[in-house]
């Protein structure tokens, strides 16, 4: 290989490099927001219905035609946890929170793990609290 040809891709790599680590640092990962792709495993039907309520949701902002797409994706994959997630997402945008809350939870049933769900405010705001309560204080900040 000779020595522009190296160059080229010594700077290539580098700027690609800088690119992602810039892109990266300059980006929120925890916005909640957003609507997920689909996955890889989609069947090309149910990842066109995705990619379509996410063009709806983010470029258009008709949270209802979005939805529908959503719903479509989960017809056809009724565990696609992406696909229940953001049909939480545009539920929520529509104030319809305990219909969105059932599709946050139903994601997380099928992906425990996924730091998304598991992380993205908009989900927090209608987890289950799980957590034991707090035992009371009194005046003095000691527990009874």
């Amino acid at each position: 290989m000779g020595l522009k040809r190296k160059r080229y891709l010594y700077l290539a790599s580098l700027l690609i490099g800088l690119s992602f680590v810039m892109g990266c640092a300059g980006h929120d990962h925890q916005h909640g927001d957003e609507p997920l792709p689909p996955p890889v495993y989609a069947d090309p039907e149910t990842a066109q219905a995705m990619n379509e309520g996410n063009r709806l949701f983010k470029e258009r902002r008709w949270w209802r035609d979005a939805g529908e797409q959503y719903q479509i994706a989960i017809q056809a994959f009724p565990t696609m946890p992406e696909a229940h997630y953001n049909l939480g997402l545009a539920l929520k945008k529509l104030g319809l929170h305990k219909e969105a809350r059932v599709h946050f939870t139903r994601a997380l049933e099928l992906e425990p793990h996924n730091p998304v769900y598991r992380n993205a405010p908009s989900f927090r705001r209608y987890e289950e609290v799980t957590s034991e309560p707090k035992p009371e204080s009194d005046s003095h900040g000691h527990s009874h």
